[in-house]
């Protein structure tokens, strides 16, 4: 290695073990589960995947539920009643108003993010960190602010719900209703 430069040395990511165990994450996963758990559910799908695509670094995202519904063209409360589920399901927590954070178990957007350090004898400097699923997972699970379902869900043993099995009734046009 030549002068000055320094290396590290980290284990692979392997996308193994899904929710249950620790784990390399592996959204393609999760997103085939929530294809068929909210398969009845358009609204909370697409409001869990507009979440997804515009989480920051560390699964934090900073949109109010009524740019969300502008964006999706829903009404605010269709946006809340979603989030209210995907809390429930331990999906998501608002750490404070107007902010949601996504369960990095199964929806972390890894990479860098700017944190303020303390220099001993002058202000803070911005100093860039990686943020990692484990590290990310334990923080949050030993966060006694943090609901215990999103807590749960971050845990060993952590299972995801069921999709359902019921398929939905077409219901069928009367004649004169067709065209």
């Amino acid at each position: 290695m030549p002068v000055g430069h320094t290396a590290e040395v980290r284990p692979l990511v392997t996308a193994g073990d899904f929710v249950g165990k620790y784990f390399a994450q592996d959204s393609l996963e999760f997103l085939r589960w929530a294809a068929r758990y909210f398969r009845t559910d358009n609204v909370t799908l697409c409001v869990l995947l507009y979440m997804m695509g515009s989480q920051e670094v560390g699964g934090a995202v900073e949109l109010r539920q009524t740019e969300i519904a502008a964006e999706l063209d829903m009404n605010p409360a269709q946006v809340s009643r979603a989030q209210a589920k995907l809390k429930r399901l331990g999906l998501a927590y608002s750490p404070k108003k107007g902010s949601i954070q996504l369960q990095p178990a199964v929806t972390l957007r890894g990479g860098y993010r700017l944190i303020e350090k303390p220099v001993r004898g002058s202000a803070a400097k911005s100093v860039r960190v990686q943020v990692e699923q484990l590290s990310l997972l334990n923080e949050l699970v030993l966060d006694p602010g943090v609901p215990e379902e999103f807590r749960n869900m971050a845990l060993p043993g952590a299972k995801l719900p069921r999709p359902s099995s019921r398929t939905r009734k077409r219901t069928e046009k009367k004649p004169e209703e067709r065209g």
